[in-house]
């Protein structure tokens, strides 16, 4: 006969009722009734009965259990070489390489621009901004962005960056290939345009005075210090060339160092320190030899810095989110000849070539009003500067106001209105209207 656990279980948690109650019975008086010998003994027996059939049971389902779980037995014993290969551990690392385990992931953002610029056709202009991101590994990391536009009949791709990161430990990472340069924060933090929230790039910054890219090799990381918290980036790269061959720009750097002209490297780095939540202060530097190996030019040294304060802080009493952006950049190059023989049309000109410029940005948004258009909107005002040109032949001293207006669609989608107070030194405005729809993924 058949029985199953549950029905057992109830039938004998019964039998240990009755027997309990049995016991009582017995140690009750005399006047009381009582259950008798012959009943106690049929008691037990059954007991006896059904503990011995659960134990069965227990027995045969832990068999079945064991049955499901136990693997086939091999068809053949293994060779002594497979059974070698099975008990060798995995060798450390080679987990990583298998092919599969590897993680992708596509970013990047895009614009659709419209520009309005006073002496200037209008004009319409859109850009695609792939990030394409490996984790190769846990620690090994590869993160590379293509910039794609159109340009004349075709289309224009360039390679913004392309870098391999090791991660060395919690306070270092080591990267080598072209990399944003860690001496211009703006560059490396608020170039993308659904980040920018302003429509064109401040001056000075952006295609002035510091570089942008790098090619070459840095270490960076952060560190706590106290209460506070610090970050830093040192790197080695090709230095920037020194324009000496054309009369507006003589003095300049091109950042644009593919290959470098001498055997001297930049380096270059910044520190940013962060004293409260929300509350980062920067400094930057680079230093190189921008003279063509085996010119007259060749001992010239630049030496290049940058301060910066970033802020990002929310406000009951203003019912909102503050942020606060600044970036001031000097730059000073060795005295040097210019068209030491005259035969560029300009020289001999013999100068220090010295240079400034930045800007300070404030965006306010009212995060905590009660309609929501009103907490989509963001208020941006920005000023920005540029020193001359240091031979005082070239680009004049410009000086700009632009105010801003963005309605935010989502968290990483904007559409921007702004219109900019372009004043240059002793030269017509080129003030400009721009609209623009911005999105990152």
């Amino acid at each position: 006969m058949r029985i199953h656990l549950p029905h057992l279980i109830i039938r004998f948690s019964l039998l240990v009722l009755l027997h309990g109650l049995g016991a009582n019975l017995r140690a009750e008086p005399a006047e009381r009734d009582y259950v008798s010998r012959k009943e106690y003994e049929e008691l037990k027996q059954q007991m006896l009965l059904l503990k011995k059939e659960l134990d069965e049971i227990k027995k045969q389902k832990g068999i079945a259990a064991k049955t499901k779980i136990a693997p086939s037995a091999p068809s053949a014993t293994p060779a002594p070489e497979a059974k070698e290969a099975m008990s060798t551990p995995f060798p450390s690392g080679l987990e990583e390489l298998v092919p599969g385990t590897s993680r992708f992931h596509l970013a990047g953002f895009g614009d659709a621009t419209f520009t309005a610029r006073d002496g200037s056709v209008s004009n319409f202009s859109a850009t695609f901004n792939p990030i394409f991101l490996w984790e190769l590994s846990p620690k090994l990391l590869f993160e590379g962005r293509l910039e794609i536009e159109p340009s004349g009949s075709g289309t224009n791709v360039e390679l913004e960056y392309a870098q391999l990161t090791y991660l060395l430990n919690d306070y270092m990472t080591v990267g080598v290939g072209e990399f944003l340069s860690p001496s211009n924060v703006f560059v490396e933090r608020f170039e993308a345009l659904w980040i920018d929230k302003l429509p064109d790039r401040a001056l000075a910054v952006y295609d002035g005075i510091l570089p942008e890219r790098s090619f070459g090799a840095q270490i960076r990381g952060g560190i706590p210090i106290g209460s506070m918290r610090a970050n830093y980036a040192f790197y080695v790269s090709n230095g920037p060339n020194l324009n000496a061959f054309d009369a507006a720009r003589s003095g300049t750097l091109e950042f644009n160092n593919f290959s470098d002209n001498n055997d001297d490297k930049a380096f270059g780095g910044r520190i940013g320190f962060l004293p409260l939540t929300g509350v980062e202060v920067g400094y930057g530097f680079v230093t190189a030899k921008p003279g063509t190996q085996g010119t007259s030019l060749a001992h010239v040294r630049s030496f290049l810095q940058s301060v910066d304060l970033n802020i990002t802080r929310s406000s009951d009493l203003l019912k909102g989110r503050v942020d606060l952006h600044a970036q001031y950049a000097w730059s000073d190059v060795d005295r040097a000849v210019y068209d030491p023989t005259g035969a560029l049309g300009f020289g001999p000109l013999s100068f220090e070539s010295k240079r400034d410029g930045g800007y300070a940005q404030i965006a306010y948004r009212p995060t905590m009003a009660p309609v929501d258009f009103l907490k989509n909107l963001e208020l941006i005002v920005r000023w920005d500067h540029l020193g001359r040109s240091p031979s005082g032949l070239g680009v004049p001293q410009e000086e700009r106001w632009t105010l801003g207006l963005d309605y935010w669609l989502g968290p990483n989608t904007a559409l921007k209105l702004a219109y900019e107070w372009d004043n240059p030194h002793q030269q017509s405005n080129t003030n400009a209207f721009f609209v623009q729809a911005v999105t990152g993924f």
